[in-house]
Order: C-alpha cells, then structure tokens, then sequence
C-alpha cells in the first residue's frame, strides 16, 4: 500500500494528473481487494465537492476563540490536581516506599542472620559429651561479691589453717 497512500490522499485535495490515475489503475489492477476502498474514496470526494460553502459569520474566529479559552480555564483546576499529585506526591511516595523495602529487606536479613548464629551455638553446645550441672553456678552471686582487692585475702588464710 505504499504507492495507493499517497495517491488516495492527494485524489481527497485534488483531482489526481492522468499519470496519477494511471499508477493508481495499475496499483489497483494487482491488488483488486482496494478497489472498493478506493470507489468508496471517489463517491465520497464527489459528493463533498458537490456540497456549497456554508456562510461562516464575521466573528467566527473570536467565538471559536473564547470557547478555546473557556475550555481551557475550567479544565486547569484538575489539571494542576493532577499534575501536582504525579510532579510532588507520587516520586515521594515512591521514594519512602523504596526505603521503607530495602529497611524491612535489611531487618529481615539481619533477623535471619542472628537466627543462624544463635543455631549454630545450640548446635555446638549440643555436641559436647557433658556439662556440669547447674548446681555448680549456685553460689556465683557470693563468690561475685567477695573482695575484689588484688592479692590474696589474709582473713580467708587465716580461716583456712
């Protein structure tokens, strides 16, 4: 269709040079599914061509004018809604969204993380043979208390002999 385009839009401005028409004939003749496009597209220039000029009054164009401006001022409002949502609101949204993923993704990584070490600690407490009982941690509280001072206690000597 790339000869039947251009010579069917130039046959609705104008009436096409013989030798217009005649690549247009030879177009048609390989490719006869066109052909009633094309008749169609002939009807249709004639009868337009036939049509009279309507009368177009003197202030035609400040009507369609004003109508222009009046369409364009009552459709500003949710024009600047619009463009006000998707220029200021929607990026930041986006943004804290995007924040909001990558810290639930870190939180949860480092939960998974802390899962595993504290899994691996079981696991290695697990394997040894045997542990002391839980008596020998009774009296940590007292001997916690005791002197701190370096050296040794003369009194608990003494106590000991």
């Amino acid at each position: 269709m790339n000869e039947f385009n251009p010579l069917r839009e130039e046959s609705w401005r104008r009436k096409l040079t013989p030798a217009e028409e005649a690549s247009l004939r030879a177009w048609l003749a390989e490719h006869p599914e066109a052909a009633a496009d094309c008749e169609l597209d002939q009807r249709l220039t004639e009868a337009l061509e036939k049509l009279a000029d309507a009368p177009v009054p003197s202030n035609f164009t400040a009507r369609v004018l004003q109508a222009v401006e009046r369409e364009a001022a009552t459709d500003r409002p949710a024009a600047t809604r619009a463009t006000w949502f998707v220029r200021w609101l929607m990026p930041r949204v986006a943004a804290a969204g995007v924040i909001f993923g990558a810290g639930l993704l870190t939180y949860h990584e480092h939960a998974t993380a802390r899962r595993e070490e504290l899994a691996q600690g079981v696991k290695m407490v697990a394997g040894i043979p045997s542990l002391p009982s839980p008596e020998i941690l009774q009296d940590f509280d007292t001997i916690r208390q005791m002197s701190t001072t370096p050296g040794p206690d003369p009194e608990l000597i003494a106590l000991m002999k």
